[in-house]
């Protein structure tokens, strides 16, 4: 007798699952930056868990930015972008490259000491409302964006990584 196995994995499984990813990976990068993750923590308890799953659900969510500024500054001291996919990869597995990720911090960046950060999530025309309310991105000065490559794979949902430097 032979046995079929067969997984199936639904966009809300996905989205769940790189939502926490994304949430580690966030961390491990405030931290290396010498930050506290506490307002990360506060801030994806209180609305970006949330509204990050539910834009990947409905296909919505194109960017997860966290922008490190100096109080006040109306230029960013650094910033990594988060694109989000909704292709495949062709494989029926999630995995996250924890290792690769944290190997991109010594290329950009540190910011300095003093600042602060927050996250920003970037959605799609036509996105279902989520509660989010539109906010401009800090200026660049100079900053230049560098591909750091996939962090984040699911068979639906892919999420790559790019620091500015």
């Amino acid at each position: 007798m032979t046995n079929t196995y067969s997984t199936a994995y639904t966009r809300t499984n996905t989205a769940i699952y790189v939502a926490d990813k994304m949430r580690s990976l966030m961390r491990s990068l405030i931290l290396n930056a010498g930050l506290d993750p506490k307002s990360l923590a506060d801030a994806w308890t209180g609305w970006v868990e949330n509204a990050a799953r539910k834009l990947m659900e409905s296909g919505h969510l194109r960017t997860i930015v966290i922008e490190f500024y100096m109080p006040g500054a109306a230029n960013a001291s650094g910033r990594w972008d988060f694109p989000i996919r909704y292709d495949a990869n062709g494989v029926d597995e999630m995995w996250v490259d924890t290792e690769f990720f944290k190997a991109s911090f010594a290329k950009a960046p540190r910011p300095p000491s003093g600042c602060v950060y927050r996250i920003l999530l970037v959605e799609a025309p036509g996105a279902p409302n989520v509660g989010l309310t539109s906010v401009p991105f800090l200026g660049l000065n100079g900053l230049a964006p560098r591909e750091a490559g996939t962090v984040i794979a699911t068979p639906d949902i892919m999420a790559s990584a790019a620091y500015y430097r």
